[in-house]
């Protein structure tokens, strides 16, 4: 029985380029079999590979893939406001008063209604 090769998947969610694919080797992190997202961004520090096998559930590339793109469009809103981008409106129960600063960058300020 001839094995299948690794496919590795180009994905582009959230304004970032990922790569999903099956680990294959033991070195780095996650197990040999997981289902792996590797942004390809430098500036994303130590968070630059994800077991989705862990925390997605995933068991195949389809399925990592269709994780990648279902947590970016829940968390895209949240993600933006964290990085200092523009997002139009905050949190549930929340609302924007105005902006603030915080280490250099500036932020929605976002209160309890």
């Amino acid at each position: 029985m001839a094995q299948a090769k690794t496919k590795k998947v180009k994905v582009t969610a959230g304004g970032e380029k990922h790569v999903v694919y099956k680990k294959t080797t033991k070195k780095g992190e996650g197990k040999v079999g997981d289902i792996m997202v590797n942004h390809t961004n430098k500036n994303k520090g130590s968070y630059d590979t994800i077991s989705l096998t862990r925390t997605a559930k995933a068991k195949t590339v389809k399925q990592g893939v269709k994780a990648e793109k279902d947590w970016h469009k829940k968390n895209d809103k949240i993600i933006k406001m964290k990085t200092g981008g523009s997002a139009k409106s905050c949190w549930p129960g929340y609302e924007k008063k105005g902006t603030k600063k915080m280490y250099g960058k500036t932020y929605n300020n976002c209160v309890k209604k």
